[in-house]
C-alpha cells in the first residue's frame, strides 16, 4: 500500500470514495474527531480569555474540575455541528464558530480588564456604546491573546487542507435535528439551573465567590454567559400574587406636595466621586477634600451603596429615578419619581455632557418622563469651540447651575444632572497636575500616578462646584441640592488599591460596604431652610440608590408617590443590600455579610419586605395595579434577582 493510499482518508471527500474496511473507518474517525477537537480548541481559547488578567491557576482549574470545561464546550460543539450541517465544510463551520465565540470572549476579556465586570447577556444591547469608548481603555495584547491569534488561523488552514470530508444530506439533517432537539432539555435542566450554577461556582474557587464577577470568572465564559440570560428575563418573582399586590397598593395613593413645603430640587450625580480617605488612604493633602468636608458640616450626610464599581453609571442613576434595586430595561414609557414630580407641577430637566445616544439616554430619559434633557449634541457642544463628545466640569458645573436658576424663576423645577469628569481610566505613566495630592511613599510609579491623577480630577470638580453652591446659598428661591458619587473609581487594577493600603476584601460586611459605598449629602440654601424650618444638618441612613430619593423626601417632609410610600418602611430595614453581594433564598437574606450593616435586619422580615417590593415592581410593570403610576402603558422592568 502506498503512502497516498494509506493516508487517503485525509483528503477524501466522501467515504464512498474509499475502499471498504479500515480506510472508511479512519475517514469517519478523522472527520468526527476534527469536529470534536476543533470545537474543544475554540473552547480552550475562550477559557484562556475568560480568566481576564488572573493567573494561570484559574485557567487550569477549568480542566481540574472537568465538568466546568464540559459545560463551556458543549454549546460550542453543538453550534459548530449545526454550522457544519449548514456549510458541509469543516473549515467554514470552524471559521463561523470562531467569530461567534471568540468575539464575545474578547469583549469579556477587555471588559474584565477595564471594569472588572464580565460581559453578560444584557450587555449585548450596549455593544455600540462599548465600541465607542473602547479606545480609552487598555487594549494591549498579552501572551495568551497572541497565542489565540496565531493558533486560530493555523487550525483553520489545517481544516481547509486536511479535513475535507463531506456528509450526505440525510446525515446532516439528522445531526442538525438532534442538535436542535437537545437545546431545550440542556437549557431547562442544565444551563438555566440555579442550583447547578451555584454548585459549580464553588468548584473552581481560586479567586473567591463573593461577587458576581468572581463567580462568573470561576465558571469560564460560555456557561456563565448563557446562565446570565436567566437574569435578563422579565419574569415574576417567586410567590408573586397579582391580587395580593393590588390589595397592597390600594392602601396607598399619590400624596400632593404641600404648597408651603415646595422647594426646587437639584441632583448632581458625580462620576466616580468617592472619599478615599474614608476608605483608608492616608496622608491625603487636606485641600483635596476641603470643599466636600465643608459641605458635609452643613448638610445631611450619609453613605450610598450602589450596585456597581468602576462603571455602570446608568445603574445608579436609573435605580434612583425609578426606586428599583437593580438596572431595569426600558422600551417605553415607565413609572418613575420623575413622573410623580411632573404630576405635582414640577418641570423636569437635566443634563449629561456626553452624546445623547450614550447608553440610549436620549430615549430612556424620555421614557422616565423628563420634560427635557440636554446633551453635548443639543446643548453643551455649542458652548465650546471644536468638536467634543463630552465636557469637563469647568463647562458643566456653571451651566447646570445657570440653567437651574433660570428655570426656578419660572416655577418649581427638578433638575437631574450626571457629570462625566473623573471617569476612568486614569493616566498611569505621568502626573497630570502640577502638585501631589498624595505622596505615595513606597509605592510604584503607576499607583502614585493613578491615585494622584484621580484625586486631582476630584479636587478640580470640587473647585468648580464651590462658587456655584455659594451663589445658590443666598438665592431667593428655596433650593435643595442632592450630591453623591455614582460608584467607586476603578483605579487601573486591584493592585493599586492594595498598594495604597485600601482593602477591597469582600469576605466581611465592612469590606463589602467599603467596596461599593460612596458619600452623599443633602444641602439646602438659606431660603429652603427658612421655608422648611430646619437646618439640614445631621447623619442620614446608609441606603441603596433606589432609596435615596426616599431619604430626600423624608427630610423635606414630603409623603411622595404611592410607590414611595410603600417602600418607605422597608428602607429602614433593608436599606443597603447591594444587588451583587447577597442572595434572597426562601425569605432569608443569606449574605456573606449577614451580621454587618449591609444586611441590617434579622432575615425573615427583610425577606418578606423584599418579596413584597419585588412583587410590587412586577405588578407595577405589568399594569395589573390600578394605581401603579401615572403611565398606563406597560413598564418594561427587569426584576433583578438579588444575587
Amino acid at each position: 500500500m502506498t503512502a497516498g493510499q494509506a493516508f487517503g482518508f485525509l483528503f477524501a471527500r466522501r467515504a464512498s470514495d474509499l475502499p471498504e474496511g479500515g480506510q472508511r473507518v479512519l475517514f469517519h474517525c478523522w472527520n468526527t474527531g476534527a469536529l470534536l477537537l476543533s470545537s474543544a480548541a475554540l473552547c480552550t481559547f475562550s477559557l484562556l480569555l475568560a480568566i481576564g488578567d488572573y493567573d494561570w491557576a484559574e485557567f487550569f482549574g477549568y480542566f481540574r474540575h472537568f465538568s466546568i470545561f464540559l459545560l463551556n464546550w458543549l454549546p460550542i460543539f453543538l453550534l459548530q455541528l449545526l454550522l457544519f450541517c449548514l456549510f458541509n465544510r469543516q473549515w467554514a463551520a470552524f471559521l463561523a464558530n470562531a467569530l461567534l465565540i471568540l468575539l464575545p470572549s474578547f469583549g469579556n476579556f477587555y471588559k474584565l480588564r477595564a471594569r472588572f465586570e464580565p460581559f453578560v447577556f444584557r450587555d449585548v444591547r450596549s455593544v455600540h456604546t462599548a465600541l465607542h469608548v473602547a479606545a480609552n481603555y487598555d487594549l494591549s495584547f498579552n501572551s495568551r491573546i497572541w497565542l489565540i491569534l496565531i493558533a486560530t488561523p493555523i487550525l483553520l488552514l489545517l481544516l481547509l487542507f486536511l479535513v475535507r470530508g463531506r456528509a450526505g444530506a440525510k446525515l446532516r439533517l439528522g445531526a442538525a435535528l438532534l442538535a436542535v432537539l437537545s437545546v431545550y432539555p440542556l437549557w431547562y435542566f442544565v444551563y438555566s439551573n440555579t442550583d447547578l450554577y451555584w454548585t459549580n461556582t464553588f468548584k473552581n474557587n481560586n479567586i473567591g465567590v463573593i461577587t458576581a464577577q468572581e463567580r462568573f470568572v470561576n465558571l469560564g465564559f460560555t456557561y456563565p454567559f448563557l446562565y446570565s440570560i436567566t437574569e435578563s428575563k422579565d419574569i415574576p418573582p417567586e410567590g408573586y400574587d397579582a391580587a395580593r399586590a393590588e390589595a397592597v397598593l390600594s392602601a396607598y395613593a399619590d400624596a400632593d406636595i404641600p404648597q408651603d413645603r415646595r422647594v426646587n430640587l437639584l441632583v448632581l450625580q458625580l462620576e466616580s466621586f468617592t472619599d478615599l480617605e474614608a476608605m483608608g488612604l492616608r496622608d491625603v493633602a487636606p485641600e483635596t477634600y476641603q470643599v466636600l468636608r465643608a459641605l458635609q458640616t452643613e448638610s445631611i450626610t450619609g453613605t450610598l451603596v450602589p450596585n456597581v464599581i468602576g462603571g455602570g453609571t446608568i445603574d445608579t442613576e436609573r435605580c434612583l429615578l425609578s426606586g428599583s434595586y437593580g438596572m431595569l430595561d426600558y422600551t417605553g414609557d415607565a413609572p418613575s419619581y420623575v413622573r410623580y414630580l411632573n404630576s405635582q407641577g414640577y418641570f423636569s430637566t437635566g443634563s449629561h455632557p456626553n452624546r445623547a445616544d450614550f447608553y440610549n439616554r436620549l430615549n430612556i430619559n424620555s421614557y422616565l418622563g423628563f420634560d427635557e434633557y440636554l446633551f453635548t449634541d443639543n446643548h453643551y457642544g455649542g458652548l465650546v469651540d471644536g468638536s467634543w463628545d463630552w465636557m469637563c466640569d469647568d463647562v458643566f458645573m456653571p451651566e447646570v447651575f445657570r440653567m437651574f436658576k433660570e428655570y426656578e424663576r419660572q416655577g418649581n423645577v427638578f433638575s437631574f444632572n450626571v457629570s462625566l469628569q473623573g471617569h476612568s481610566p486614569y493616566e498611569s505613566e505621568t502626573l497630570l497636575f502640577d502638585r501631589l495630592y498624595w505622596p505615595g511613599d513606597g509605592v510604584s510609579d503607576l499607583t502614585r500616578n493613578v491615585i494622584n491623577n484621580y484625586l486631582g480630577s476630584l479636587a478640580d470638580t470640587q473647585t468648580r462646584l464651590l462658587p456655584e453652591i455659594e451663589a445658590l446659598r443666598t438665592d431667593s428661591e428655596p433650593a435643595v441640592v442632592l450630591l453623591y458619587g455614582d460608584h467607586n473609581p476603578w483605579l487601573e487594577k486591584r493592585s493599586v488599591y492594595e498598594e495604597a493600603g485600601i482593602s477591597l476584601d469582600q469576605s466581611t460586611g465592612e469590606g463589602m460596604l467599603q467596596y461599593y459605598s460612596t458619600p452623599y449629602l443633602i444641602w439646602a440654601n438659606d431660603a429652603a431652610r427658612e421655608l422648611l424650618g430646619k437646618d439640614f444638618v445631621g447623619r442620614g441612613p446608609t441606603v441603596s440608590p433606589g432609596y435615596l430619593l426616599n431619604v430626600v423626601f423624608h427630610e423635606l417632609g414630603w409623603t411622595g408617590s404611592a410607590f414611595m410610600q410603600y417602600t418607605a418602611p422597608s428602607m429602614w430595614k433593608t436599606a443597603s443590600i447591594p444587588r451583587r453581594s447577597a442572595r434572597m433564598d426562601s425569605g432569608c437574606c443569606r449574605s456573606t455579610a449577614a451580621s454587618s450593616s449591609i444586611c441590617e435586619a434579622k432575615c425573615a422580615e427583610p425577606g418578606r419586605v423584599l418579596m413584597e417590593k419585588r412583587s410590587f415592581f412586577f405588578a407595577r410593570r405589568s399594569g395589573e395595579l390600578s394605581g401603579a403610576g401615572q403611565v398606563p402603558t406597560i413598564m418594561t422592568m427587569v426584576i433583578t434577582e438579588i444575587l
